[in-house]
């Protein structure tokens, strides 16, 4: 068992799967770059990609992640022999275990990286407007939208200003390219992937009166009932265009497709019908990540924080003793 011990404890052993490890990851970026189809659906940090499509290709993959849990134990053994061999010599000083706590911090890095590549998941994206929308556990809506752009058109900033509902509580926030809603400390992100306006519904006339209505909405035309069914934008068709459903006399389905515009109106059921306009609203395209290692995260910023700090308040020291 010693003999176990001081293996995986060895330094040697330590420089060798780092060396390992950083040519998988080499072959891995050339494997990925020049089959690009055989990665179709990895995205992120998931790494249980590579454990629902096993191949002889991912080959690579199975490599590094043996190497990187061997680099781990062999990284957590050197840093707990160090701290036993200053402990049993009697060092005192708290700025000589810096080097040993960064270390720590490193151990915790890579089970945070394991834990993030096997439970993490994001979403298929979902359209949010002004109205609440389920995003799995939670609910969102955009009350405003803001947008700069650069001279030449190009966006330069997208904000988006929406309200949150979860677990009964409802607060506001904004969301944009890299900055998403937090949840839960971080472990539950919600990333912004578009923006835009959205149709929110239709101003038909009919007759002299203006009616302003949603898709499956209904209303009336010489006390025959009708529903706005579609509504298709192009390139669907060249003009907006709206699906209009009614039923005849012999109870008889009829369809009728209204493009938009005074000149395109159309007498249905003795009534004169225009597709007057549409509104709209703002809206954004989301997508929701759930990744539980982020708590680890703020564990290994701290180990990094404190380990660096020692190890500089030691090299200041060093400097004045000289």
């Amino acid at each position: 068992m010693r003999t176990i011990y001081t293996i995986f404890k060895s330094q040697k052993l330590g420089i060798l799967v780092g060396f390992t490890v950083t040519g998988l990851l080499i072959i891995g970026s050339l494997v990925m770059n020049f089959q690009p189809d055989q990665y179709t659906g990895l995205s992120g940090e998931n790494i249980s990609f590579f454990f629902t499509h096993k191949k002889p290709i991912h080959i690579w993959f199975y490599l590094l992640f043996l190497a990187c849990i061997l680099y781990g134990i062999n990284a957590f053994l050197c840093t707990l022999d160090s701290i036993i061999r200053k402990a049993k010599t009697g060092v005192k000083k708290i700025p000589l275990y810096g080097a040993s706590i960064v270390h720590i911090g490193f151990v915790i890095t890579l089970i945070a990286h394991l834990i993030g590549g096997v439970y993490s998941s994001t979403e298929p994206p979902v359209s949010v407007s002004d109205e609440w929308t389920d995003l799995g556990g939670i609910e969102m809506k955009v009350d405003d939208l803001k947008t700069s752009a650069y001279p030449n058109g190009m966006p330069r900033k997208i904000e988006a200003f929406v309200s949150v509902r979860k677990d009964g509580i409802v607060f506001s926030d904004t969301i944009g390219y890299n900055n998403p809603v937090l949840l839960q400390h971080g472990i539950i992100e919600v990333l912004m992937r578009d923006y835009g306006w959205i149709a929110s519904s239709v101003v038909l006339k009919v007759g002299d009166r203006m009616c302003n209505l949603k898709i499956d909405e209904t209303f009336s035309a010489n006390d025959a009932q009708m529903r706005v069914a579609d509504l298709y934008m192009p390139p669907q068709y060249r003009y907006p265009v709206v699906k209009l459903i009614s039923t005849t006399e012999n109870n008889q389905t009829q369809q009728t497709f209204l493009p938009i515009g005074e000149s395109n109106a159309k007498e249905i059921h003795g009534s004169k019908i225009v597709f007057a306009d549409i509104k709209s609203m703002p809206g954004i395209l989301v997508s929701v990540k759930n990744n539980p290692s982020i708590p680890l995260t703020f564990v290994t910023i701290f180990f990094f924080s404190i380990g660096m700090i020692l190890v500089i308040f030691r090299i200041i020291g060093r400097m004045v003793s000289i």
